[in-house]
């Protein structure tokens, strides 16, 4: 008997439930990073409105960041702990009140505009602070191992699709209806979307009502008896002894500092430096994300065929050492190109290689500790927010001291010192950990 077409699209659904677990990941982190990068560019009405200086914005978009660091590295222990799906509902919720909340702060702003949007950010930050944590965890449970990479390049993938989509999304709306609009629509979307992983995610394949016993055994076949752990071994504490578990974190977190200067400073410095109009900056301001965008994926793509032919170890090194390296020439030379637009190609170039670069860090942070997946990824974006804080405030610091090119040469260093601390992760050995029951 033929099968209907329909009936073989549904089958073919239901044993792909973990990349539709995947692709809601894609959207929720999509929408974490629009709310993260959107004041960026509603920065520059608040900047207009209300007179504020560089620095001043510096510091409001630093306050997101250092609300993000703080709780990373215990939300990681507790996410191990307690299970993702939990987290990331109330996290989603939580990010898109504050988001709403910030287009309310002239209301309520009795210490100065500076300071109530500092502490809104502040908090948001915190509120969003497991939702990449949450998104690690989760995929260590539903993708087999011979995914892995590219599973986690697709939900990261939302790293650069948020910031893409901020700049139209932000600039239309606050050119028609003011700064504040873009953060009503966007907290109330977000309320919507962390309602629908309430209703839709699960922490393990198997307590999922659609999930196939032919994909369960293809998860569970391939994982080598990684990522499906329900205890996780060792205790978390003894991460911390293994110099692997900081050469990863090290290089994520230095690697972090480029990112930040894309995400905060891109647009004001087209606008600014560059004297590209608001509304043409909007645009080419999403020629940066979208390079991530795609080498997100791409990196883990390539990363996950490269170690299935030659090992973990080379296949992961590999991409982290050529995307990294020439990420950091291109933003270089991107800096002393005179025409403005052919400035952002190149520069967009060099942000697309520098995700590729960053998509092995991901996957090794379940590679190194299968069964800690999100305390080892805790301690690697604890540093790289708290680079990330530094990142708006320094950066206008050195342009305004030597200028913009020496602003983003020091940024360009920093891929090339990532490439090198990868050096010693070695995520073909995960780190030896004494089993003990949950801690």
């Amino acid at each position: 008997m033929r099968l209907r077409p329909d009936s073989v699209r549904i089958r073919s659904i239901r044993n792909n439930i973990r990349w539709t677990i995947c692709f809601t990941l894609l959207a929720l982190v999509t929408h974490a990073l629009l709310t993260r990068a959107g004041m960026s560019i509603a920065a520059q009405g608040i900047r207009q409105e209300f007179g504020l200086t560089d620095v001043q914005v510096g510091w409001i978009l630093s306050g997101f960041i250092l609300g993000y660091a703080i709780p990373q590295f215990p939300a990681g222990v507790l996410v191990d702990r307690w299970g993702a799906h939990r987290f990331l509902v109330f996290s989603a919720l939580g990010w898109s009140f504050f988001t709403l909340l910030t287009g309310l702060t002239p209301w309520f702003a009795v210490g100065g505009i500076v300071v109530a949007l500092y502490v809104v950010r502040f908090v948001m930050g915190i509120s969003q602070a497991a939702a990449l944590t949450c998104a690690i965890k989760t995929n260590s449970a539903w993708i087999p191992i011979s995914e892995r990479a590219t599973a986690n390049g697709l939900v990261m993938m939302g790293i650069g699709f948020g910031a893409m989509l901020a700049s139209p999304l932000v600039v239309s709306l606050m050119v028609r209806f003011g700064w504040q609009a873009p953060f009503f629509v966007f907290g109330l979307a977000g309320m919507l979307l962390g309602g629908f992983w309430a209703w839709y995610g699960k922490d393990r394949p198997e307590q999922h009502r659609l999930i196939t016993a032919k994909e369960l055994a293809h998860i569970r076949g391939l994982q080598e008896a990684s990522a499906g752990v329900t205890h996780p071994p060792g205790r978390w504490y003894e991460l911390l002894r293994h110099p692997r578990i900081w050469a990863l974190a090290m290089s994520y977190g230095i690697s972090a500092y480029l990112s930040y200067v894309i995400f905060t400073w891109f647009f004001l410095y087209l606008v600014n430096e560059r004297r590209v109009n608001v509304v043409a900056s909007g645009y080419w301001t999403m020629l940066p994300p979208l390079a991530m965008t795609f080498g997100t994926l791409l990196g883990g793509r390539i990363s996950d065929a490269l170690s299935a032919r030659y090992g973990r170890g080379i296949g992961r090194l590999g991409v982290v050492l050529c995307g990294e390296l020439l990420a950091g020439m291109l933003i270089a030379v991107g800096a002393r190109v005179a025409d403005p637009y052919t400035a952002v190609l190149v520069m967009a170039a060099g942000a697309g290689l520098h995700f590729i670069g960053q998509s092995p860090s991901w996957a090794a942070a379940i590679d190194l500790a299968p069964g800690r997946s999100a305390t080892v990824f805790g301690v690697m974006n604890t540093l790289a927010q708290l680079v990330g804080a530094v990142a708006p405030i320094l950066t206008p610091a050195i342009a305004n001291r030597f200028g913009w090119v020496s602003a983003l040469d020091f940024a360009a260093l920093t891929p090339a010192l990532a490439a090198v601390c990868w050096i010693f992760v070695k995520p073909h050995r995960p780190v030896d950990l004494p089993h003990a029951s949950r801690s």
